[in-house]
């Protein structure tokens, strides 16, 4: 009469073991890079594929950057960004040239904050014709999509996306410190 509960109870733990594993999976990030960023950035980018992609998060406060860069030669994705109020045609902000350029006078510099390598070169080309998107996602933040406070603070939680009408490539930041 043992060896039944016993087989039983092995049957039960693996059915248990499986719906917490379902369950688990379900409650993960979709683990496509470009159905993140669409979500994130307000446009679809369901037809692109990304080129290069850098991740530098980890540890215990999963402090890091995300550098993304992928072609896309859709019109439909131009169209979405040029009506989407959130996106910007360039020249940056004061504040977001800092960030992903760097500004240096006679007196200071400051940033780039999101560079490849420890070289302090930035992230991404220097792009003239194009739009950008930024979100402001610091526990500070009162208006996600201004960055007035961003270098105002000891730390970044930021994202920025950079289209390149030029080269149709777009571009994917984040900077969490």
């Amino acid at each position: 009469n043992e060896v039944p509960i016993m087989s039983l109870m092995k049957r039960l733990f693996c059915i248990i073991l499986s719906i917490c594993l379902l369950l688990m999976s379900g409650c993960s990030k979709s683990g496509n890079i470009t159905d993140d960023i669409s979500m994130a950035i307000g446009i679809d980018l369901s037809d692109a594929e990304y080129a290069t992609s850098i991740d530098t998060h980890g540890g215990f406060h999963g402090d890091g950057s995300t550098i993304v860069s992928m072609p896309v030669s859709s019109e439909s994705v131009l169209e979405q960004i040029q009506n989407n109020p959130q996106w910007h045609s360039l020249p940056f902000t004061e504040n977001l040239t800092a960030v992903v350029y760097g500004i240096t006078d006679e007196n200071s510099s400051i940033g780039p904050y999101i560079t490849v390598d420890d070289t302090r070169n930035p992230a991404v080309p220097e792009i003239t014709n194009g739009y950008y998107f930024f979100l402001d996602r610091h526990s500070q933040s009162t208006d996600p999509h201004d960055d007035t406070n961003v270098l105002s603070r000891a730390s970044f939680n930021l994202s920025i996306a950079i289209y390149d009408c030029d080269t149709e490539i777009l571009y994917y930041l984040e900077l969490d410190t």
